[in-house]
């Protein structure tokens, strides 16, 4: 199941004894894990019927914890942090039947769990595959939280901005969302930056924005196209330098690159035929603000100069993998050649 299915029981009021989170957006996973915590158990007895396993556990740890009855209180609640249970058994045989043992000792308990015991896995990765997922998701709600769309998150920064009483607009709330690495916490943390930049101003602009942020590798390789696109082969090496200097893989770098140009290519070719910026927006399924940078940048190129680029950079990173060229020396090349 998705996170939309749990906010809309949550909305309801509806709590599950039983859940299994996971996925990537961390933010959105402790968010409901604080609202369920919040609606089970009462804040005067929560140290008391409140109980936290982390890391590698026993199914026999587990099984204790929630048939210990609650005190003083009808309710308690377990969670359980990456406690590995949820993947494959492994390849040693001895790993692979211990693994297996543990998750039967668990699927039976599960499946005849006490009314008091709200239990809450938490995991970063599950193999959907195994048996107690299955089971979970018979008995309880699993719940997948991936990373939330970009129309969503700009949204939500404008919320965000609006409760501390700031003003952003869709398109600087887009920037934004674009700037930044993935997930709400990366966002959430430079939402607080600009706030505490700006003091009383109310008007969050992409100028402070672009002042007060860091900007994401995504960011940077939008940075990076526009001086290859403005034949600036001092500013592109530079912007290339820095993202080496974060240790960021040159083949990834090239492929960001080689993904951004056939970004600019389907800009390009919708224009061609007659499509306005934001119909081409809509066409992409793109935020406006990255349909505005693709549209600028589609004007400075012909569709044979971007699919000669694209070939380029596909024969570059080939070179690459076959150990025919450095790394570095392919990307400097690449972006000389391509700024004459």
């Amino acid at each position: 199941m998705s996170y939309d299915v749990l906010r809309d029981e949550l909305k309801k009021g509806v709590i599950r004894n039983l859940y299994l989170f996971y996925g990537e957006e961390e933010y959105l996973k402790e968010y409901c894990l604080k609202h369920i915590e919040e609606s089970v158990v009462n804040e005067n007895t929560r140290t008391l019927n409140k109980i936290v396993l982390e890391g590698k556990t026993d199914p026999e740890k587990i099984i204790d914890n929630c048939e210990t009855m609650p005190v003083f209180s009808d309710k308690k609640i377990v969670i359980v942090k990456n406690s590995g249970l949820f993947m494959s058994k492994g390849k040693s045989e001895g790993k692979a039947e211990k693994k297996g043992k543990q998750q039967d000792e668990l699927t039976l308990f599960l499946q005849n769990m006490p009314d008091y015991t709200y239990l809450i896995f938490y995991e970063e990765e599950i193999d959907k595959r195994i048996k107690l997922v299955n089971v979970i998701n018979k008995h309880g709600l699993v719940v997948e939280f991936s990373y939330r769309k970009p129309s969503e998150l700009a949204k939500w920064v404008i919320k965000v901005f609006k409760a501390s009483k700031k003003e952003i607009s869709a398109a600087a709330a887009s920037m934004l969302v674009e700037n930044c690495e993935a997930g709400m916490n990366s966002l959430l943390n430079e939402i607080n930056k600009i706030i505490s930049f700006m003091g009383d101003e109310r008007k969050v602009t992409e100028e402070i924005i672009d002042k007060v942020c860091s900007k994401s590798v995504k960011g940077r390789i939008f940075d990076l196209t526009d001086a290859i696109a403005e034949k600036n082969s001092a500013k592109a090496l530079e912007l290339l330098n820095d993202l080496i200097v974060l240790k960021e893989p040159v083949p990834k770098i090239l492929f960001m690159i080689t993904r951004q140009l056939r970004q600019i290519l389907e800009m390009k070719l919708l224009v061609n035929e007659g499509l306005s910026e934001k119909e081409a927006a809509s066409k992409m399924n793109i935020l406006p603000f990255v349909a505005g940078k693709l549209y600028k940048q589609a004007q400075r190129f012909t569709v044979d100069v971007l699919k000669d680029a694209i070939n380029q950079s596909l024969e570059m990173d080939i070179a690459i993998k076959n150990g025919k060229l450095d790394g570095r020396i392919a990307a400097e090349l690449f972006i000389a050649g391509f700024c004459r």
